[in-house]
């Protein structure tokens, strides 16, 4: 058996090289999980792979118990966290060691929780899970498919209020100033178009047939600047007093851009350290277990497709006016992420089929520009090479499309 995987990088690890069919179970230890939650982007980043690991490899989950808990209350007991909420939601061939009746029963009181949400209190993290295989007044949350039009998705005005719960589920209210306060509007805009796109094209496979298990939602998370340190270490140099980078992946490399002070960073654009205020990173995401980016717009063209032609087709869907519906004046609507991001200094990932790339708004504002309109060109970078022209090939397939974005919180940053 072996460990559930925390990081990014574990993650991406265990589809590279999965082990035999025959061992591939996953220990789900509750407490362990939790521990490294504060990675940056691993929690939410679990839905994809979670059905990727046991629909794509067939692999299989056994949940830690402990003495003389019932299966239905050890679900309850896990759900504290993303993953383990989203366990329960599984095939009862996925879990070796929950009996169909508990998933049952967990379902049912997941959901009628979830039409309760938010509450009072500031948690780690926010959630809405929406489950398309079982009736829509069960698996689709109030809060993004208000009961008077059921199936449809909340309206803009609707979503902003959304906007509004998932921060304030997640932060205390004195973090929300700065960039959430004047631009609460762009928020808006970068969640109800992320979510509109799970809702037109990741409920079903590209011919339009019920996927086996389809899960979407949006999810929200605070980082204090304590919990992102790690993101930003103490210079290290080498025998030959050469500096050595540091081991971070893109995300955390954007987060040290708001740690670092001015005479290490060296950017000039940056005010100076006694006039800044970080007070931390929120995150947006948004999941689905549906065909992905690249199979959604290359249709009956995707098994065929090279890493080049998916990484293209997923620029496709971030260019203005294009369309996988043949709408042309409707266009995915990405493209206005992107061009919110940059006010924002913000920061993207894109997690789908074979691709991996993102773009930073902080480190890197004012490139690939579009000079005649002074926004940004639909432009992304490739996960570990960066500014390149040749993406890497070696990403192995993943399920679904699970996009991320992250927002600086302060003062004259």
């Amino acid at each position: 058996m072996h460990a559930f995987p925390t990081s990014l990088e574990d993650m991406e690890a265990r589809l590279i090289a999965p082990p035999d069919s025959s061992d591939r179970t996953l220990l789900f230890d509750s407490q362990k999980i939790r521990k490294n939650t504060n990675k940056l982007l691993a929690e939410s980043s679990t839905v994809q792979w979670l059905v990727t690991w046991t629909r794509g490899l067939g692999g299989r989950i056994h949940i830690e118990p402990i003495a003389n808990e019932l299966p239905v209350d050890m679900l309850k007991r896990i759900s504290d966290t993303l993953p383990g909420s989203l366990l329960g939601l599984l095939s009862e061939e996925s879990l070796g060691n929950v009996p169909k009746i508990a998933l049952a029963k967990y379902k049912d009181a997941y959901f009628k929780q979830q039409r309760t949400w938010p509450d009072l209190n500031v948690h780690d993290q926010a959630a809405l899970l929406c489950l398309d295989n079982v009736p829509a007044v069960i698996g689709l949350p109030n809060q993004l498919y208000p009961p008077s039009t059921i199936l449809r998705v909340a309206n803009r005005d609707q979503f902003s209020n959304l906007v509004d719960q998932l921060i304030k589920a997640v932060t205390a209210e004195e973090n929300i100033r700065g960039a959430i306060t004047n631009h609460r509007d762009r928020l808006t805009t970068i969640l109800h178009e992320l979510f509109k796109n799970t809702h037109d094209h990741a409920r079903t496979t590209v011919d339009k047939q019920p996927l086996p298990l389809s899960i979407r939602g949006p999810y929200a998370r605070f980082y204090s600047p304590g919990q992102l340190a790690y993101s930003a270490p103490p210079i290290q140099k080498d025998k030959a007093g050469n500096e050595v980078l540091p081991d971070i992946n893109q995300a955390e490399r954007y987060a040290s851009y708001f740690l670092l002070p001015r005479s290490q960073n060296n950017v000039h654009r940056l005010a100076p350290t006694s006039d800044r205020k970080f007070l931390g990173l929120l995150e947006l995401s948004v999941f689905d277990t549906g065909p992905g980016f690249a199979a959604t717009y290359l249709k009956n063209g995707f098994e065929q497709a090279s890493v080049q032609e998916q990484f293209d087709a997923v620029l496709g869907c971030f260019s203005t006016g294009r369309s996988s519906t043949g709408d042309e004046s409707r266009g995915f609507g990405l493209w206005k992420v992107l061009r919110d991001l940059r006010e924002l200094k913000g920061f993207i990932r894109v997690r789908t089929n074979r691709v991996h790339v993102y773009r930073d708004f902080a480190w890197y504002g004012d490139m690939f520009l579009q000079s005649d309109i002074n926004a940004p060109a639909e432009r992304m970078m490739d996960w570990r090479r960066g500014i390149t022209r040749k993406i890497s090939e070696d990403y192995p397939d993943m399920l679904g499309a699970h996009v991320s974005v992250l927002i600086p919180l302060g003062d004259n940053l």
